[in-house]
């Protein structure tokens, strides 16, 4: 599964910058993880811009953790 990151704007639209940052499916970009329902307009970035410093949307960050398996063969048990 592959996920993108989506804009979510404040009250005055992307001219007032992007508040958080959602991370969606690809196969339903239009539903963050956390639920909220993505403007068709909202700026896109890759998912590996997740964790840089952006300010993600918490929800949406632990349930991308639950889905992407991260730093595979890290462990000493996997």
């Amino acid at each position: 599964m592959t996920h993108k990151l989506r804009a979510e704007y404040g009250p005055q639209g992307p001219a007032g910058g992007v508040r958080s940052w959602h991370v969606v499916r690809d196969e339903d970009p239009a539903t963050a993880l956390c639920g909220r329902t993505m403007p068709d307009d909202a700026e896109t970035r890759p998912e590996q811009e997740w964790g840089t410093g952006l300010r993600c949307c918490q929800q949406c960050g632990s349930l991308y953790m639950h889905e992407t398996p991260h730093m595979q063969g890290s462990h000493p048990y996997s």
